[in-house]
């Protein structure tokens, strides 16, 4: 008998190696995913406070500073003054940083398709499926604090 923890087991080793792929084919084309979703983010937001990306993208003040830092020295983000606030910045794509992120994009749209090309449709129909399903399960892991809801004490 398979148990549940074989197959969580299983399902977490697939998907670090799976992500660590993805990443570093993406990194050999000049972007890692942290950057990429970064650049992203600024394509869509427009110029944007590093503390509203960091926000946005679920990581510390800290990671949010490397990442901009590196894509500031690779010419790919910059720094600018905030108009409304003189003491801060905003953090913008720049040209290269556009060039940059439709590289890494089409890379990673391949990888994606080399992947999951491997499954048949069906299957694919099936795989989104039992995620949805996973990602039901795992909110119910969530507690009210890190949810959100108001805690009531006894």
């Amino acid at each position: 008998m398979i148990t549940p923890e074989q197959v969580g087991e299983q399902y977490l080793a697939v998907h670090h190696r799976m992500l660590r792929a993805v990443n570093d084919q993406m990194s050999e084309c000049g972007l890692s995913m942290a950057r990429t979703k970064v650049l992203m983010r600024l394509r869509e937001q427009g110029p944007t406070r590093q503390s509203v990306l960091a926000a946005g993208l679920e990581l510390s003040p800290h990671s949010i500073t490397d990442i901009v830092d590196a894509l500031e020295r690779l010419g790919l983000a910059e720094r600018r003054p905030d108009a409304t606030d003189r003491r801060a910045k905003l953090v913008a794509i720049t040209d290269a940083g556009e060039s940059s992120l439709d590289v890494a994009r089409s890379t990673r749209e391949r990888l994606l398709r080399q992947i999951f090309g491997a499954l048949g449709q069906e299957d694919r129909t099936t795989f989104l499926r039992l995620l949805d399903i996973l990602d039901d399960a795992r909110l119910l892991t969530v507690s009210p604090a890190a949810s959100g809801a108001p805690v009531v004490s006894a």
